[in-house]
């Protein structure tokens, strides 16, 4: 996993959230997301793009935008543009509101729109998505929002509770101490 992260910056114990900027599940879990990372601050959770244009168009579009956020001002800004686009999901039903949310997303991070879209629009960018997606697919992934931890799959919009159970048992048998 090479996304954008929040927490350690060891991968001793890491969670990767595999995810679709235009999936209402993944904004669902964007909750989930935020507790573990208060409730796990050793931990190192990696945002990793796995847009599914077949029925989100616009999402490849928005992880393009999102390498080149984060490649251009950081993990930080990432999440606050990841943020941004969750908030503003319902702009990408279409093209021309994919491009308004997008655009709002980045300045919200901090950058110039026009910037990120010449970004997005490399070669460059558009095999680190799909290098990403290909990650996604060799793990076995077919859904998403899908959450490895430690590489081990698990959902990652069940309830918090639940999820943070799960999280610690698996911390316990890799012998993470909290």
């Amino acid at each position: 996993a090479d996304g954008p992260y929040r927490g350690a910056a060891s991968k001793n114990f890491e969670m990767v959230e595999f995810a679709d900027f235009q999936c209402p599940h993944c904004k669902e879990a964007q909750a989930n997301m935020d507790k573990l990372a208060v409730d796990f601050p050793n931990a190192r959770i990696v945002f990793q793009n796995n847009p599914i244009p077949s029925i989100h168009p616009e999402s490849e579009q928005a992880a393009a935008y999102g390498v080149c956020v984060a490649k251009l001002a950081g993990s930080n800004a990432f999440f606050q543009y990841a943020s941004a686009v969750f908030d503003g999901q319902a702009g990408l039903s279409t093209a021309d509101g994919a491009t308004l949310t997008l655009n709002s997303a980045t300045s919200k991070a901090g950058l110039d729109p026009n910037k990120v879209a010449a970004c997005a629009a490399t070669p460059e960018v558009k095999a680190q998505v799909a290098s990403s997606i290909k990650l996604a697919s060799d793990l076995g992934i077919a859904s998403v929002p899908t959450l490895m931890v430690n590489g081990r799959a698990v959902p990652a919009n069940v309830s918090y509770d639940l999820l943070k159970k799960i999280v610690e048992y698996q911390a316990k048998i890799d012998g993470i101490t909290q």
